[in-house]
């Protein structure tokens, strides 16, 4: 009885884990999937909105092109080092033509005279453009250019150097002959601003202050063509400023001297 009951236990025991096996393997089966949908009863695809990008920025020429400058400041020996800076760095930049846009009343005639012979000792041609009332030591540097325009509306004023100091007895001859140096420069520039053509008469400024229209200045020669042409050719880089304070000088004014 013992024995036989001990045999009952142990089969049953040995049974378990058949039957385990087989329920979990039952569990494993894989659940067929639902019948997909007829085409006619899926929904619509919506479309996917694109992604905004900006504007393509405007690609900028460094290869050949006009260096174009804008001067609108007195002449100082702070703005015609800018200018003088940036123009040459434009030509080692492959810049092969400069121009200029002046606004200015002028400023110390030394500063104008070297901006004047950096210009004229560039190796590519110089433009420049009156594109206001200009005066004194501006109409220099409008002079230094190879080619030049004028807008209407625009002008030159001319005038003697101003702002002589007190002059000590020791000091008057060597003041007196380096205003007449400075003098000689303006006015050469001025005869070789024009064409020796017209009424040269509105250049002379010696007794008393004078101003030349952009109608005068064609007839003197002292523009060589139209707005116009500005328009053609290509552009090197991007634009440049010289810009600066326009202060007035007062009487009592000290060297050195200015236009």
């Amino acid at each position: 009885m013992t024995s036989r009951s001990s045999r009952t236990a142990l089969l049953a025991l040995a049974l378990v884990p058949l039957i385990a096996t087989g329920a979990l393997a039952d569990e494993a089966k894989p659940v067929a999937a639902p019948a997909a949908a007829d085409a006619s009863e899926r929904a619509p695809a919506m479309p996917m909105p694109m992604p905004a990008f900006p504007p393509a920025r405007p690609s900028i020429n460094y290869d050949g092109g006009t260096a174009i400058v804008n001067f609108v400041a007195r002449f100082s020996d702070k703005t015609v080092a800018d200018l003088a800076l940036n123009v040459q760095n434009a030509v080692i930049s492959g810049a092969d033509r400069i121009r200029i846009n002046i606004s200015s009343r002028g400023g110390s005639v030394h500063a104008m005279h070297f901006a004047v012979n950096v210009l004229q000792n560039l190796p590519v041609p110089v433009e420049t453009v009156a594109m206001s009332q200009l005066a004194s030591a501006a109409v220099g540097l409008f002079c230094a250019g190879e080619k030049r325009y004028m807008p209407s509306g625009s002008g030159l004023y001319l005038h003697q150097q101003r702002g002589y100091h007190q002059i000590e007895d020791k000091t008057a001859a060597a003041i007196a002959r380096e205003y007449e140096m400075s003098d000689k420069f303006y006015n050469e520039l001025l005869r070789n601003c024009t064409n020796g053509e017209g009424d040269l008469s509105v250049l002379d400024y010696s007794s008393r202050d004078t101003v030349i229209d952009a109608e005068q200045a064609v007839a003197l020669g002292m523009v060589t063509g139209p707005m116009s042409e500005l328009n053609t050719g290509k552009t090197w880089g991007m634009a440049m400023n010289i810009v600066a304070a326009d202060k007035t000088p007062g009487m009592g004014m000290v060297y050195p001297a200015y236009r």
